[in-house]
């Protein structure tokens, strides 16, 4: 996924405004906030602070055990479609290879629309939203993930998306989120912070959110609430940080990322 531009490491600028299981089913009544059901159930969670990668096509096993190995990687990102993906290789018996041999945990992520600068994949509508997050809820089985386990999946909804629409990033955003919450899913939002913080203002709150800010160029030991513009929004162990993206030894280019939320298990697995 792609951010904001690289912005200078300098403290002040993290206070600054930026700008990319058999269980009980998510409660979607909870149209514009936090769905109810994960309150009580993620307090319960053994959420830690975890170092992550993201990368559109998959990584190898050699990488990623030199990800886990040399770089302390415990997570990744996972692309499972979407209009505008540019993911390829990921499958489910490369995820169970992961979880099984490496103990890796997930980000399950769909590419929704984008501004047409993006990809020519438009319809930035609330229409258009519910179809995309009920496609992606689907999807979401392909890998294992079973619905109504707590189990997260991710818009990516780029930072050039909202500059160029906001409103119809809103109802798109809204909408995808209360489609994937009635197919069993957690809905987290993946965009800049300045686009986060918005809907989140606007009363469009998600699971979790993953904003994308680029202040360092190779990992570092830094935790999601560290990043200053989004405030007081998602710091209740529901949020991640993108921030940087860079080469690694063993491993080409991959984002580099932290994590205080709850994230996918393995396939077949379970958050209750």
């Amino acid at each position: 996924m792609r951010s904001l531009p690289l912005v200078l490491l300098v403290l002040s600028v993290l206070s600054a405004c930026a700008g990319g299981n058999p269980g009980a089913a998510v409660d979607a009544s909870s149209t514009d906030g936090r769905a109810s059901s994960t309150d009580g159930a993620l307090d319960a969670m053994p959420i830690a602070v975890l170092r992550g990668v993201d990368r559109a096509g998959a990584f190898s096993m050699t990488e990623a055990t030199t990800l886990a190995t040399s770089d302390g990687v415990k997570w990744t990102g996972v692309y499972v479609g979407g209009p505008c993906s540019a993911g390829s290789g990921w499958t489910k018996a490369l995820l169970t290879a992961m979880a099984s041999e490496l103990g890796w945990t997930f980000m399950p992520t769909y590419v929704g629309r984008q501004s047409p600068s993006i990809c020519n994949a438009g319809a930035l509508t609330a229409a258009q939203g519910t179809t995309d997050g009920s496609a992606a809820a689907a999807e979401m089985a392909t890998f294992g993930w079973d619905p109504n386990l707590q189990i997260p999946l991710c818009l990516d909804l780029e930072a050039g998306t909202y500059t160029y629409s906001a409103s119809g990033s809103m109802a798109y955003a809204k909408a995808w989120r209360d489609a994937v919450r009635a197919g069993g899913y957690l809905a987290y939002l993946y965009s800049s912070p300045t686009a986060i913080e918005d809907l989140d203002g606007a009363g469009i709150a998600f699971d979790g959110a993953w904003p994308a800010s680029w202040l360092y160029t190779s990992f570092t030991d830094v935790a999601p609430e560290a990043l200053g513009p989004l405030g007081s929004d998602y710091t209740a162990q529901d949020r991640a940080w993108q921030y940087g993206s860079f080469a690694v030894s063993g491993a080409g280019g991959v984002d580099g990322d932290t994590s205080d939320l709850l994230l996918a298990p393995a396939p077949g697995g379970t958050n209750l």
